[in-house]
């Protein structure tokens, strides 16, 4: 038995392979119709509006038959009844002009509503994302979201601009134009409709076959901006190891996927109107023919035979109507889908009121805390220690020991397995989310600046002034930069760029200090700046953990030295404990990791070994 691993799109994969997993387009439909709600009146009077242009329409062949007619007997009579010719002819005139005022109007108002819907669609998913777990970005990729927000979204604006209206208005349009033959002859209407309904046979399954393309097709491109998002953000790393070949050879094989699921898709589709096609034809010429010896027979007259052509016409026209907007109601029916995965996903548990902890002392325990990333593997075991208000706590160990994992705890960016974390007593499960981040400020190994400027970036969420931002530049060594801008802080930040990595560290370091949260964290806050830049930093640090409760998470042991309290780290346990001199007195994981980095013989002694067995020596 072969594996299936679920995947967002609610499929499954085997083997590598993106599989679909068979679904129903009236489910996602149903989700674009509750948006729809919304917009009730708006949505009724678009329809209404469908409704008087198809009845406009389909009245004209029976003014045009009386005017056949009137033209027809002053043929034999030598006499044409101009007047009765000129008032069917402004009716007729009347019909046509009132029908385009209210297509006009129902295409004005669909163009408004659709927007509305993607907007909301966008909002309800930034929404969603909040109460999103961060083992959910873990397992996806960045660009397949953003799809869903921008194509997905826009996938489905573009189906109720131009094709559901479209469609509603052929359905109308089909059944008042059955109504109105059916009136006027029976005979020739059986002899339309039989071709007709040959046709729409015919078509539903080509639409059935289709359905599996177009989702194909939306998980394709969502997979082509997962790749591009990727590869953009990586850039310089992909140049720098001259992967052009490797990234070319992936993007062609994204490429020719979504060439061919949209080739697929098109094609098919493209079989609808010139099936359509054919099944009019024939039924112009059923109509001809039957109407031809009818009116030998005297049955009807010819002005009923010309009547029928034009309603032959127009019969078409709905069903055109329906075969070309079929494809984008597809589309857009498998957009609705990913972004109904998306928001159906499962999400963090329901936020309580929670308690707070008044004036935050920062007293923070770690009593057995269990927790794995994957199930069955334990990240963290049995982890059990204590902070008193105001000490410095650094967490040492190398790399994938879990030091950054207890940060994700503390956060609550993940829920831990078993245990318990308090701070000043009370468990942070009781606290909401949005209290307990509110009471740390965090800087992370991974600097992260937006668009905006240097103030923006700096003042993020923070009501500081130019003084205070200036006071928190010249901290962090920043404020020669700041001088030597042109602009100063008002100077654009793009993504970026223009900036080392240092120097951005050094920004989301002074947005710290504007911080005001009683707890700090620092992951590996100083790994991007030189060692006169993290001298200067590391006073800056001090100075902003003054008074309150810091985590530090470093590799370079010069940042902990003057820590109240150290943890060791090694494979999701603390194995050691105390300050930086008693550990260096013990035998132990600190004094090994100290050695490594500032004992010469010892650190070229430990590479050495690690080159040639993988492991660090004792």
């Amino acid at each position: 038995m072969v594996n299936r691993v679920p995947n967002i799109d609610g499929g499954y994969s085997r083997k590598g392979v993106l599989k679909d997993k068979p679904r129903s387009m009236l489910k996602s439909w149903k989700m674009i119709l509750l948006y729809l709600k919304n917009h009730k009146a708006v949505f009724l009077f678009s329809m209404f509006m469908v409704g008087v242009e198809s009845l406009l329409t389909v009245f004209a062949p029976n003014y045009i038959s009386e005017i056949t007619d009137l033209i027809s007997d002053g043929l034999y009579s030598g006499v044409i009844d101009l007047e009765k010719v000129s008032y069917y002819g402004l009716i007729i005139l009347g019909l046509y002009l009132f029908g385009t005022i209210a297509m006009f109007l129902r295409n004005y108002l669909m163009a408004d509503l659709s927007q509305h819907v993607a907007r909301e669609m966008r909002n309800d998913m930034q929404e969603k994302m909040d109460r999103l777990p961060l083992k959910f970005f873990d397992t996806c990729r960045k660009g397949d979201v953003m799809s869903r927000f921008t194509n997905d979204a826009d996938t489905v604006a573009s189906a109720l601009n131009r094709s559901m209206a479209v469609f509603v208005h052929g359905i109308v349009l089909l059944v008042l134009c059955s109504a109105m033959m059916l009136l006027t002859d029976v005979t020739l209407s059986a002899v339309c409709m039989i071709t007709v309904f040959a046709g729409m046979g015919l078509s539903s399954i080509v639409v059935k076959r289709t359905q599996k393309y177009y989702r194909s097709q939306q998980r394709n491109l969502g997979r082509m901006y997962g790749f591009i998002s990727e590869l953009y953000s990586a850039h310089d790393i992909a140049m720098a190891y001259s992967a052009s070949r490797l990234n070319k050879k992936e993007f062609d094989s994204v490429n020719e996927e979504l060439r061919a699921s949209g080739f697929r898709s098109e094609i098919t589709m493209g079989l609808l109107p010139a099936v359509m096609r054919f099944f009019g034809n024939l039924g112009y010429i059923a109509v001809c023919i039957v109407g031809s010896v009818m009116v030998l027979e005297g049955s009807i007259t010819i002005g009923t035979v010309v009547a029928f052509i034009f309603f032959v016409k127009i019969y078409m026209g709905p069903l055109d109507m329906i075969s070309s907007s079929l494809g984008n109601i597809q589309a857009a029916g498998a957009g609705a889908e990913r972004i109904r995965d998306f928001l159906s996903a499962e999400e963090m548990d329901p936020e309580k009121e929670g308690v707070t902890a008044g004036s935050v002392r920062g007293s923070v325990e770690f009593r057995n805390v269990c927790f794995g990333y994957l199930e069955g593997e334990e990240t963290l075991k049995n982890l059990t220690f204590s902070v008193k208000p105001g000490q410095k706590i650094a967490i040492v160990g190398h790399t994938g020991a879990g030091k950054t994992t207890i940060v994700n705890l503390l956060m609550r960016f993940y829920e831990i397995g078993s245990g318990e974390i308090t701070i000043d007593g009370i468990s942070i499960g009781d606290m909401s989310r949005r209290y307990l981040r509110s009471l740390f400020c965090i800087v992370l190994q991974d600097s992260w600046l937006f668009d905006g400027t240097l103030r923006e970036n700096i003042a993020y969420c923070s009501d500081a002034g130019d003084a205070e931002i200036l006071e928190a530049c010249r901290s962090v060594g920043l404020d020669r930069l700041v001088e030597s801008l042109p602009d100063g802080l008002d100077t654009r930040i793009r993504s970026g760029t223009g900036f080392s990595g240092g120097q951005k560290q050094q920004i989301c370091i002074a947005r710290a200090l504007l911080d005001k949260s009683p707890m700090l964290i620092l992951d590996e806050a100083t790994s991007s700046v030189d060692t006169r830049t993290e001298v200067l930093i590391q006073n800056a640090i001090d100075r902003l953990a003054a008074g309150r409760t810091s985590f530090v998470i470093a590799h370079r042991l010069s940042t902990v030295r003057n820590a109240d309290l150290i943890l060791v780290i090694r494979d999701g346990s603390v194995v050691q404990m105390g300050t930086h001199s008693s550990l260096l007195e013990k035998d132990g994981e600190y004094r090994r990791i100290y050695r490594s980095q500032f004992d010469p013989l010892r650190s070229f002694t430990v590479k050495y070994q690690v080159l040639l067995t993988g492991s660090v020596p004792a």
